[in-house]
């Protein structure tokens, strides 16, 4: 059998299975073993895991976070029965945003007096502790521990930024946080858990970004009151939503992350009705903020400096009350405007 043979094989391995391939794969589809073994000398894959595999060519155009998740599958797949990924390498592969691109090596836990310490490998590490059966689930083939589990998790090891981002996107996936309470509830003794506590206390399921968890978070650290999050308000007898409201002096907060206009051929209109919008509100008593990810991440104090300004530039009229956390037209048919 020859290179091209080895190929064909190799590559219908990866189809059937995804882009992370276990030798007990080729076990069951009746590929021989030494195959992924020449495949693997000729550098056309690379070994992820004790016995898993990814294909050279994909490895090397995936990006850093890409990688660790493949990297993640793959030690996911090659550890004992009982330990399910957590930590990063649980958010890859649940898609719980992080705050930043994954370092080091996946890791997991499996239930055990947590005093043990963890088993190393090249590949990953594998932790003791309080490991519920509700909170285990199987994510791409790979066991893994659950939403409520992996946000607690990262904010003992994160800390509390980190944490507050998962917290927050777990909340909004429908996660109980009573569920998140109860692990804490049964970790008091762990490392970092009075810093999980703190997130699952201060987690908002209104919250959709990152950049928008960043911007609470700024108030938070502070010791301010955080803005609400995604309020609707009336203004020109129109419903529009912003991302934050500090309700006692009336202003509006807006998390500029993602690009609204490159590439778009009606960015004139978007920028039209962005301003027409921002007309009306500061018309109706609201002040406004706009805010980036460089300002959430590098200088936070200034999204506070900004709203402070603007409360002061509000004009000079009752605080706007005409606002609502719920949709005006109700959960199944409410739409948020362009932003």
């Amino acid at each position: 059998m020859g290179l091209l043979h080895d190929r064909k094989q190799t590559a219908q391995l990866f189809q059937r299975w995804g882009p992370v391939i276990h030798l007990r794969d080729a076990d069951s589809t009746g590929v021989p073993r030494g195959l992924l073994q020449r495949q693997e000398d000729r550098g056309e894959l690379l070994r992820v895991a004790k016995a898993a595999f990814v294909q050279t060519a994909d490895w090397e155009a995936a990006d850093d976070v890409e990688q660790f998740r493949r990297r993640s599958i793959g030690f996911g797949l090659c550890v004992v029965e009982d330990a399910h990924l957590t930590g990063a390498a649980a958010a890859t592969l649940l898609e719980l945003p992080l705050l930043s691109p994954p370092a080091g090596l996946p890791i997991a836990v499996r239930p055990g007096d947590p005093h043990i310490g963890p088993d190393r490998s090249p590949y990953g590490r594998i932790r003791h502790g309080h490991l519920p059966l509700v909170h285990r689930t199987i994510r791409t083939r790979v066991r893994t521990v659950s939403p409520a589990y992996a946000a607690v998790d990262i904010a003992r090891h994160l800390g509390p930024l980190d944490g507050l981002i998962i917290a927050d996107a777990a909340l909004r996936r429908g996660v109980q946080r009573d569920a998140m309470f109860a692990l804490v509830g049964k970790m008091q003794a762990y490392p970092g858990i009075s810093t999980a506590q703190w997130v699952v206390e201060r987690a908002d399921p209104r919250s959709e970004s990152p950049l928008e968890t960043l911007g609470r978070y700024a108030f938070i650290e502070a010791g301010l009151a955080a803005p609400l999050s995604n309020v609707w308000m009336r203004a020109a007898g129109q419903w529009f939503r912003s991302d934050h409201l500090i309700p006692d002096v009336g202003v509006l907060l807006e998390a500029d992350g993602a690009v609204k206009y490159n590439d778009r051929i009606d960015a004139d209109d978007v920028v039209a009705s962005e301003k027409e919008r921002e007309r009306k509100l500061r018309a109706a008593g609201y002040g406004l903020v706009r805010y980036t990810w460089a300002d959430a991440v590098n200088q936070p104090w200034r999204i506070i400096q900004m709203a402070r300004e603007a409360a002061e530039l509000r004009p000079q009229m009752p605080v706007p009350q005409d606002w609502t956390l719920a949709s005006p037209w109700g959960p199944a048919i409410g739409i948020r405007p362009t932003a």
